[in-house]
C-alpha cells in the first residue's frame, strides 16, 4: 500500500503528519511526504521542513516530493498521477475544497481520483475507538473492511453506528413507529443482511466492535455520538462510481461529517 501525506506548512502539519503516518504504518503502507509551495525561492526551507516531518515517521518507508503551485490543484494532481491507496490532508485544505464547489479543475480531476482520503483534524496521537457509520451495502463493505485493518492493527474497538430516517411529524407519538435495534435485526432486509454481515466480519478479524442504531439526520446522529463516544477516528464511506473527491463536493453526509467532526476521519472510496 502507499500513503500520500500532503502539507504546506510547518510546524503547523505536525499533526497531519504524525497521523497519517499513524495510520500509515498501522497499514504496512509505504509514504510519500508532499510539501507543496508558492515559488522556487521556498525550495530550501520546504527541504528542511520535509526532513522535519520525516522525522515524526520513524519506522516508515518515505519519499520527499516537493510541488510547485496552488495547494489543491498541485494535491489532486499528485494524487491524480501516483498510485496512492490514501491521500491524507489536513481539513483545512479540505474545506478550502468545500468552498471550490464547482471549480472546473478540481470537478475534472476529482472524477479520475481513486484514492482513499484522510481528513486530520486535532491531534490525536493513538487509535483506541473508531466509529464506523454504515449505510447501503456496496458503500459499506469497503468501509467495514478498511476500518477493520486499521482497528485490528491498534487493537481499537470499533462501534458500527447505522442512522434510519426520522420520523414523520404526522406520525410522532404512534406506536409501532420507533424500531429498535434488534426489531431490525430479526428482520429479512437488506440492511438487517448487512449489519449481520458487518458485525459477523469484524468478529471474525479479532476486533472488537459494538452495533448502534439511531434515528435521526444521519450527519446529525453521527456528530453527536463522536462527541459522546470521544473517538479518535471516523471511518466513512463515499459512492464508488464517483471516487472521494467528487463525493466530498456533492454529497450531503460526507462534507458536513468532515467539517464537524472532533477527529480525523477517513472517507473510503
Amino acid at each position: 500500500m502507499h500513503t500520500l501525506i500532503c502539507f504546506r506548512e510547518f510546524p503547523y502539519a505536525e499533526p497531519t503528519v504524525y497521523f497519517g503516518g499513524l495510520v500509515a504504518g498501522l497499514i504496512s503502507s509505504s509514504t510519500t511526504l508532499l510539501r507543496v509551495i508558492d515559488n522556487e525561492d521556498q525550495t530550501d526551507q520546504a527541504k528542511i521542513s520535509l526532513v522535519e516531518a520525516q522525522s515524526l515517521l520513524q519506522g516508515l518507508e518515505v519519499t520527499k516530493k516537493i510541488r510547485i503551485g496552488n495547494p489543491l490543484k498541485e494535491i489532486f494532481e499528485e494524487a491524480s498521477e501516483g498510485e496512492y491507496d490514501i491521500v491524507v490532508v489536513g481539513s483545512q485544505e479540505v474545506l478550502r475544497l468545500l468552498d471550490s464547489l464547482f471549480d472546473t479543475f478540481t470537478d475534472k480531476v476529482a472524477n479520475k481520483a481513486t484514492s482513499n482520503v484522510l481528513v486530520v483534524r486535532g491531534e490525536k496521537k493513538e487509535l483506541n475507538q473508531i466509529l464506523i457509520p454504515i449505510g447501503g451495502q456496496k458503500m459499506s463493505r469497503p468501509v467495514v473492511e478498511l476500518g477493520s485493518k486499521i482497528a485490528k492493527a491498534a487493537g481499537a474497538k470499533v462501534t458500527l453506528l447505522y442512522v434510519t430516517s426520522p420520523i414523520p411529524t404526522m406520525y410522532t407519538g404512534m406506536d409501532g413507529m420507533e424500531e429498535t435495534l434488534s426489531e431490525l435485526l430479526e428482520t429479512d432486509t437488506p440492511i438487517s443482511r448487512h449489519l449481520h454481515w458487518s458485525a459477523q466480519y469484524l468478529d471474525e478479524q479479532g476486533v472488537k466492535a459494538e452495533l448502534k442504531l439511531q434515528q435521526g439526520v444521519a450527519s446529525d446522529e453521527i456528530m453527536r455520538e463522536a462527541h459522546v463516544g470521544d473517538y479518535d477516528l471516523i471511518v466513512i464511506g463515499a459512492r464508488i462510481e464517483l471516487g472521494p473527491f467528487r463525493k466530498i463536493l456533492v454529497d450531503q453526509v460526507t462534507p458536513r461529517v468532515i467539517e464537524r467532526s472532533p477527529c480525523p476521519v477517513l472517507v473510503v472510496r
